[in-house]
């Protein structure tokens, strides 16, 4: 209770202070009039004058800071690598002439009957060999297991002329041909190259009885022709 009449008394003490105060200045103006500050005029109002502001000078450079221009220097040319090789226009050298190789023409000067070839089906050319057996009498006839082609000769080709040559021979039992010789002939001409390849012939021999044996009037033909396109 106390309390609340202490807070009351200093509200209304606070109310009287504060009214007293707006009472004294409505009844005495002039007083507060007097002591109030003169109203501003134009000239009372500062001004500010600008000035210019001068740059500053620029300080000396410190010695360190001092830049040295690069002292240019031409450098020496440059020598020249010595050229591997001289400088000098290559000759053109035509590539080697190459003739393409001819097949020899015949010997001259030979005589014909220099080169014996044996002509007609001889009985007798077995005698030499025993238990020489027909070709048409064996169980099984010699078969031929390597052949060796003629050569077209020289002078046929190039007067390209054909032949045929009909050549009849032995076959051992080892399967070897024996006792060549000229059935038939279109041209002399083919003869000897028959001849000399027949003679490289190899044969599986023939068979009568379950053994191998001589055989006679075995006969190969060779045909000798230039093609077309030749």
């Amino acid at each position: 209770m106390s309390r609340s009449l202490d807070i009351f008394a200093g509200v209304l003490v606070a109310a009287l202070a504060h009214g007293g105060a707006v009472f004294s200045e409505q009844l005495f103006p002039s007083l507060f009039a007097a002591t109030a500050a003169p109203a501003a005029t134009d000239d009372d109002i500062p001004t500010i004058a600008l000035k210019a502001v001068t740059p500053p000078e620029p300080e000396p450079p410190d010695a360190d800071d001092t830049v040295v221009p690069l002292e240019t220097t031409e450098a020496p040319p440059a020598e020249l690598a010595p050229p591997m090789q001289a400088d000098t226009p290559a000759p053109v050298i035509n590539p080697p002439f190459e003739q393409k190789l001819q097949p020899p023409p015949p010997t001259a000067g030979i005589a014909t009957a220099a080169i014996a070839i044996p002509r007609g089906n001889f009985a007798a050319a077995g005698v030499a060999l025993k238990n020489v057996f027909d070709i048409n009498s064996l169980d099984q006839k010699p078969v031929p297991t390597f052949r060796a082609t003629p050569v077209y000769p020289y002078e046929m080709r190039r007067s390209r002329i054909n032949g045929r040559v009909l050549v009849g021979f032995i076959v051992d039992s080892d399967g070897n041909v024996r006792d060549t010789h000229i059935i038939s002939s279109t041209n002399s001409g083919f003869d000897a190259e028959a001849i000399r390849a027949v003679a490289r012939w190899k044969f599986r021999p023939g068979k009568k009885g379950g053994k191998a044996v001589h055989t006679r009037n075995v006969q190969v033909p060779f045909n000798f022709t230039i093609p077309d396109n030749e």
